[in-house]
């Protein structure tokens, strides 16, 4: 089996910048969606409603909320994964010392 190590720190700045990603990414995307729906504005006909319909139905939820939405729930996950990791790493620690509540070698 391999080995795990997480450093607790790298893996708080990496959370940190992956909310910021979401965010940012979340501002693109209603930058986007803006951009696309000027662009056709003009447009006239059946075609246009038929894409306006199919963007606002299959992609502009998805670029503003379930993508950017994705980004921070990993996040979320990996604060979590490396908040668990360090709170492991103490239960050891004091196991080892014989504060854990074993028998702490008596």
């Amino acid at each position: 089996m391999a080995g795990c190590k997480v450093v607790k720190a790298s893996m708080d700045t990496s959370v940190t910048n992956l909310l910021n990603y979401s965010t940012q990414y979340g501002d693109a995307a209603t930058t986007f969606v803006t951009a696309f729906k000027a662009a056709i504005e003009t447009m006239e006909g059946d075609a246009k409603d038929a894409l306006l319909e199919f963007f606002e139905t299959n992609i502009e939820g998805l670029v503003t909320k379930d993508i950017p939405g994705a980004v921070k729930g990993l996040s979320e996950l990996l604060k979590a994964n490396a908040q668990n990791f360090d709170d492991v790493d103490g239960q050891l620690a004091n196991s080892i010392r014989g504060n854990g509540g074993g028998n702490g070698g008596n």
